[in-house]
């Protein structure tokens, strides 16, 4: 953790990293006209590179009879067709570019919950530009650069092995306290909260479905941490957790969504409001066929990974789309609602429909519900896995057999299994809908 830590402060203080974040203050308040400018710039640039150093995208332009100088605007991107997570995955070093030294680039994987996890290579420049990205917002909210934080996450603060107290670390080099999720209990939140009101820090940061959790933990103490600020990224915020999230920390909720490929990002501002990153990369949406409603998945071409460049990638994604301007004042396209994957969100009934599973079928109201997880594996039919506390009873069950029933239909047959705990994936993210059809 200690490496970790000051591994971050050197790639997030240096000269790089400061020139980014000072580029990205001046360009969010573009006009319309000068964000496209800037986009094709670095569109033209990422694609001659692509051309000319990654072996995948230098036999498709020969395919296809083009050149570099064929993509000259945002709109000529459609001349390149789709690339899908199965396209990368069938040869990650085909995307590689090879002139790239291999010292200076950091593998990662993404979570593998459309399938086995997906290698990604990202070189320096787009980790400094993804955490310039990320302070910017922090800047949004009115959170001050170094300032003191909770971090509760995925990642393991402390091995899962350590069965005594303490379940966190500090970190000098973060300014921050770096808090064990897979430790978070009933049995431990005491300990928990009177760790972190010694700290007194301004902001947490953590994904929604720990967040969540641990507002629900401490709401059974009457508790409140006095957080200023709730960072959330990494899986779905539904509307119904972030208000809860906010109620119980008195807090305003910040929400980040970004991907492992680095080819889309979408964040909040102090208004409230999603807005695509311009400066990031070039995101499509594109109409989901099978639902009539504002849903379309999210295309993205990053801008800023020269170690593996991605162009068109589809991410399984769903956004739901607006219009008109944000009161904020930036020129960046406004999102209502970032949804999760297209493969995780419907729900097959038994005649064969898909029923968007894009908001918690689940109301807040149900005493003694910790978390609950959904699988289908035949269509018609769901189990629901649900960690309770001592609350909870068989009012509470007849509950979420009659608001699933509403949503999904009077026909679903439904299993429940009571657990003490929802086992994560492998990196520790939570997955809500778990679809095996």
């Amino acid at each position: 953790m200690f490496g970790y830590g000051l591994a971050c402060k050197i790639i997030r203080e240096g000269k790089q990293f400061k020139r980014m974040i000072d580029e990205l203050e001046k360009s969010q308040w573009y006009s319309s006209q000068e964000l496209k400018e800037l986009q094709k710039e670095k569109l033209k640039i990422i694609i001659r590179h692509a051309f000319n150093n990654v072996p995948y995208y230098n036999r498709l332009f020969r395919k296809l009879n083009i050149s570099p100088s064929d993509i000259k605007d945002i709109e000529d991107l459609k001349k390149l067709p789709l690339i899908s997570r199965r396209d990368v995955q069938a040869n990650p070093e085909d995307f590689l570019a090879v002139n790239v030294n291999k010292n200076f680039i950091r593998t990662a994987f993404t979570s593998g919950t459309m399938g086995s996890p997906l290698k990604i290579y990202r070189d320096v420049y787009s980790i400094n530009f993804e955490n310039a990205i990320i302070r910017r917002q922090y800047r949004w909210a009115g959170f001050k650069d170094g300032g003191r934080k909770v971090i509760l996450r995925s990642t393991l603060a402390v091995s899962s092995k350590i069965k005594r107290p303490p379940y966190w670390r500090y970190d000098f080099f973060q300014n921050a306290l770096m808090a064990s999720a897979y430790h978070l209990s009933e049995k431990n939140i005491g300990l928990y909260l009177k760790e972190i009101s010694g700290y007194r820090p301004d902001a947490l940061e953590t994904v929604p479905s720990i967040g969540y959790v641990f507002a629900k933990l401490l709401k059974q103490k009457n508790a409140n941490l006095g957080f200023k600020y709730v960072f959330t990224s990494s899986d779905n915020l539904s509307r119904y957790k972030k208000d809860f999230i906010q109620s119980q920390f008195n807090a305003r909720v910040f929400d980040h969504y970004g991907m492992a490929e680095r080819v889309s990002a979408i964040g909040m501002c102090e208004k409230g409001i999603y807005h695509v990153y311009p400066e990031y990369g070039i995101t499509e949406f594109l109409p989901l066929d099978r639902c009539k409603e504002n849903y379309f998945e999210i295309i993205g071409t990053g801008l800023n990974n020269f170690a593996m460049p991605l162009l068109r990638y589809r991410s399984g994604d769903v956004a739901r789309l607006t219009s008109g301007m944000c009161e904020c004042g930036r020129n960046f396209q406004c999102i209502d609602g970032i949804e999760g994957r297209t493969s995780d969100q419907f729900f097959v009934t038994s005649d064969r429909r898909f029923v968007p599973l894009l908001v918690c079928i689940l109301s807040a109201n149900i005493h003694g519900l910790i978390e609950s997880q959904f699988i289908q594996e035949s269509a018609g039919e769901i189990l629901v896995k649900i960690a309770t506390d001592n609350r909870f009873g068989s009012s509470d069950e007849a509950k979420i057999r009659g608001q699933i029933k509403n949503y999904l239909g009077q026909d679903t047959r439904i299993t429940i299994e009571k657990v003490a705990f929802i086992p994560r994936e492998k990196n520790g993210k939570f997955r809500q809908f778990i679809s095996e059809l």
